[in-house]
């Protein structure tokens, strides 16, 4: 009994030194994060863009680590419905959008929301717990490559939708390069990002 409770501590020590966590990009890019934190429309897939680049979709709670050139970018998701942000990324740093499922008339639709790590704690204390507690979705190039192809006439529409609202000044949030994540200094340390 002795032995498997030591097994059993060393196995939850190694787990929590392994917990994931927020990390920087690589040199000379940005990177979002695209999490989802609701549980309505658990089951329904959401796919996500970068402009004219099917980037991933999951469903239930996660998230996409999604590294990026600096700059202007124009992220949407794809349910019932499409909704956009637009954004402007600056290099090295790190940025959060959140994937609110609402409601829909036959799924769940999907509400994207960028998120101010200093004035929205409530929401980036969710986000930090799923990063810690769930790796980030990944895909293979090959799987990319095969849904961007397939999602060719979805992404044109999706464009064409985006350029009727701003055609319209329908107001689309923006996630600005001021919207940027500072890691939290370690106890003891003075450490930022």
């Amino acid at each position: 009994m002795k032995n498997i409770t030591l097994a059993l501590v060393a196995l939850l020590s190694f787990s929590f030194l392994m917990a994931n966590e927020i990390t920087p990009p690589s040199q000379g890019k940005a990177v979002v994060y695209i999490a989802r934190t609701g549980s309505m429309g658990i089951l329904i897939n959401f796919s996500y863009f970068d402009k004219d680049k099917f980037i991933g979709k999951f469903s239930g709670h996660g998230y996409i680590r999604y590294e990026c050139e600096p700059g202007e970018h124009v992220f949407w998701a794809k349910s019932e419905n499409r909704d956009y942000v637009t954004a402007d990324l600056e290099a090295g740093k790190i940025y959060f959008i959140e994937a609110v499922p609402k409601m829909g008339g036959i799924k769940a639709r999907v509400i994207l929301k960028p998120v101010n790590p200093v004035q929205d704690t409530k929401i980036m204390k969710i986000i930090e717990s799923q990063v810690s507690k769930l790796d980030p979705e990944s895909f293979t190039d090959d799987y990319l490559k095969t849904e961007n192809e397939k999602w060719k006439d979805d992404i044109q529409k999706g464009l064409e939708h985006y350029q009727e609202l701003v055609s319209k000044q329908e107001k689309i949030d923006r996630l600005s390069k001021d919207m940027f994540y500072v890691k939290p200094a370690a106890a003891g340390s003075d450490a930022k990002q």
